[in-house]
């Protein structure tokens, strides 16, 4: 098919209406043109080719990414089988306001494209850049929303300034930043099934609303240490990688459910990590770990000290149902309400807390550490062995009242 394409200039009335959106309406009205087996590599726009695009239908055409594309609107188009790029590193191909448009099995190679405004469906597309794989030289795609479905990325940057959904993708970038968002703390991103290489540095420095992985298969680890999402986080049916989800900054909850940890993280050496209680509320239910290394549910330790504590308590409510986790470490914890109810866990570590009321029913557990640790209430059915030196354990009566 690549050898039929002729170019764009010898479609007579069809490039005319590409560049003349009112002769286009006054000729043709706005029903769908079909232009098939174009190449746009040789077209020339006065102006910067200023224009609007509504309802066609390419198909097998070759766009490059060039600065000379620079719509105001696309509307209704469907791309087919298309090809876009290469272009320089320093433009893009702008399609401008983007409604209602939908890229089926398209390549991207070597070229940026940008939707300003707009959304944008991708179905089946290969995003590929072969040039440099230095972190500030990947080409991107760009828009206000994203919807990419079965697309496969290599080393390529992706923008969704409001929200990004990734399902069932291959998505290897080069890290470091790869995820994009052009306005502090208004994206969304959604990765639904999707495969990730270089997780550990693709959210590096970015600032975003909420963060939502679900059923994902992580090479490595998915960290959002040196990210800031400010709303809330959810963690669910993940299986594969480790995820070290610490000083996130998360402000309204974080939700961690249906998931499988066995991967030990050579760094932190958990299977998962988690600032649970700085958020105002914590939620983990039906998650299971093995027996190889610790979940730890606020990232301090045995070698934590006294400045670990925060003066004020943020977390109202910190809950686990239904797990199975042979080791748990939730140490340092302030919150006004633990509970845990239904849950089987071997070696339970609530050492130097500060909590208003502790509920653990329904629970089995070989071992629990409640050293230093200091509540209002205790309310709490006894399963195993029970260490309280330092804790206020069973009377209770400590005030929570902002920390230290």
């Amino acid at each position: 098919m690549l050898n039929t394409r002729k170019p764009i200039k010898e479609f007579g009335k069809l490039y005319e209406y590409l560049k003349d959106h009112d002769l286009r309406e006054k000729e043709q009205s706005t029903g769908h043109l079909d232009i098939r087996d174009a190449d746009f590599s040789g077209a020339t726009f006065e102006d910067g080719f200023i224009g609007i695009w509504k309802n066609f239908i390419f198909t097998n055409c070759l766009f490059p990414a060039s600065a000379a594309f620079q719509l105001e609107e696309t509307t209704g188009c469907i791309f087919k089988m298309c090809e876009f790029g290469p272009g320089r590193k320093d433009v893009a191909m702008d399609f401008g306001v983007m409604k209602n448009c939908r890229f089926q099995k398209c390549k991207f190679k070597n070229g940026n494209i940008g939707l300003r405004k707009g959304e944008g469906s991708f179905t089946n597309c290969e995003f590929e850049n072969t040039t440099s794989r230095e972190y500030s030289w990947n080409y991107f795609i760009a828009g206000n929303s994203l919807l990419l479905t079965n697309c496969k990325f290599e080393n390529y940057d992706v923008a969704g300034d409001t929200k990004l959904h990734m399902k069932n993708c291959d998505f290897n970038p080069s890290g470091h930043g790869s995820l994009h968002s052009g306005h502090e703390y208004r994206a969304d991103f959604i990765l639904e099934n999707t495969r990730i290489t270089n997780a550990s540095e693709i959210l590096w420095n970015k600032k975003i609303n909420n963060l939502t992985l679900h059923g994902c298969q992580v090479e490595g680890t998915f960290s959002a240490q040196q990210s800031h999402i400010k709303d809330s986080i959810t963690l669910e049916k993940l299986k594969v990688g480790t995820y070290h989800i610490n000083r996130s900054g998360t402000e309204k909850k974080i939700i961690v459910r249906d998931c499988h940890f066995s991967e030990v993280n050579e760094k932190t050496t958990y299977l998962f990590s988690c600032s649970g209680d700085f958020a105002a509320e914590f939620l983990m239910e039906r998650v299971e770990g093995t027996n190889v290394a610790a979940i730890n549910l606020t990232g301090a330790s045995s070698k934590t000290t006294e400045k670990f504590r925060t003066e004020e308590t943020r977390n109202q409510t910190f809950t686990l149902r239904g797990c199975k986790i042979p080791h748990l470490m939730v140490h340092w914890l302030q919150t006004y309400n633990l509970v845990i109810e239904n849950c089987e866990i071997g070696k339970l570590e609530i050492p130097n807390g500060r909590i208003g009321n502790v509920t653990i029913k329904n629970t089995k557990f070989d071992s629990l550490d409640l050293t230093n640790t200091l509540a209002g209430k205790f309310d709490i059915q006894p399963s195993g062995k029970i260490v309280t030196a330092g804790s206020n354990y069973p009377q209770g009566g400590h005030k929570i009242d902002g920390g230290k």
